[in-house]
């Protein structure tokens, strides 16, 4: 299943802190396996949140070193002709006692070449994905470049974050009524003492309650986040969170996480009866 994760807001969305949340998550849960991955570069990238800083150095070298692995080296594959799944094996970083991966980028592709070769092969890669892992997680770029589209477009699943302000809220619910279909929603770095809280987003853009959640903000989380250890930090409270705050955050993660994956179970459902309905009606019409 694929899985977009995107806002409006520029700065406000916690986009990646609340996809990393969630397929922690679901992978410490055993829910299956998660596969990781962006489209564009970002201050806080995934790698930074969730690798040690050495790591991410390396990762950032230059040169024919990283140019071996991350999406770029897999979409160059792919357009090659070579098996997927040996691309993935290769590229991608093994988390979590491997049931959660990590697709790095390399940092030295050109994003309009990127996203050029994206396009190319974005079908192919997806399908390769969705066999290699159960969940695959992707933080997209706000801009509506060819990559961003063609993942909205793909997606099963576009979780939207919201942030707690109101011209963010009422430019998202005004001008993006074309993914609201298949949308659910979540309020990163939640607090709760604020105007635009859960209950009055809810109530003001008629958002039903099985369809939204929320990532608290927590002082804790930022500092995993600036160290690479967010991994450590949600493994560790997850059976039993240090403190009433980590509590508090560790419950709605939780409720949010189980939010996203019974609206995955749905449309899985409704994807299997529309294929069994397609086959019936293609076997009546042959008959």
């Amino acid at each position: 299943m694929k899985i977009a994760f995107w806002s409006n807001s520029r700065e406000k969305g916690s986009v990646t802190t609340n996809m990393v949340c969630i397929a922690a998550l679901i992978s410490i849960a055993g829910a299956g396996r998660s596969i990781l991955l962006e489209n564009h570069y970002n201050y806080n990238s995934v790698a930074d949140m969730l690798l040690p800083g050495e790591q991410v150095g390396r990762l950032k070298e230059s040169g024919r070193y990283y140019n071996k692995y991350g999406i770029e080296y897999v979409l160059k594959g792919l357009y090659s002709g070579r098996h997927g799944d040996v691309l993935l094996h290769e590229a991608a970083i093994p988390l979590l006692y491997s049931s959660m991966y990590y697709l790095p980028q390399s940092y030295i592709v050109n994003r309009e070449v990127f996203n050029y070769e994206f396009n190319l092969v974005y079908k192919e890669l997806f399908k390769v994905l969705n066999v290699f892992a159960d969940f695959v997680f992707i933080d997209t770029e706000r801009n509506q470049n060819l990559s961003s589209n063609a993942i909205l477009t793909e997606a099963d699943l576009i979780v939207v974050n919201l942030a707690q302000d109101k011209m963010a809220l009422r430019e998202f619910f005004d001008n993006y009524s074309s993914i609201q279909e298949k949308s659910v929603y979540l309020i990163g770095s939640y607090q709760p003492e604020l105007l635009f809280n859960f209950r009055r987003i809810c109530y003001e853009y008629h958002i039903s309650r099985d369809k939204i959640g929320v990532i608290p903000f927590n002082m804790e989380l930022e500092g995993a986040m600036s160290e690479g250890r967010i991994l450590q930090f949600l493994n560790r409270n997850y059976e039993k969170a240090s403190g009433r705050e980590n509590d508090y955050f560790m419950k709605n993660c939780k409720k949010s996480s189980t939010m996203i994956r019974k609206n995955l179970l749905n449309i899985r459902r409704q994807q299997k009866e529309f294929y069994q309905s397609s086959f019936v009606n293609s076997v009546n019409l042959e008959f």
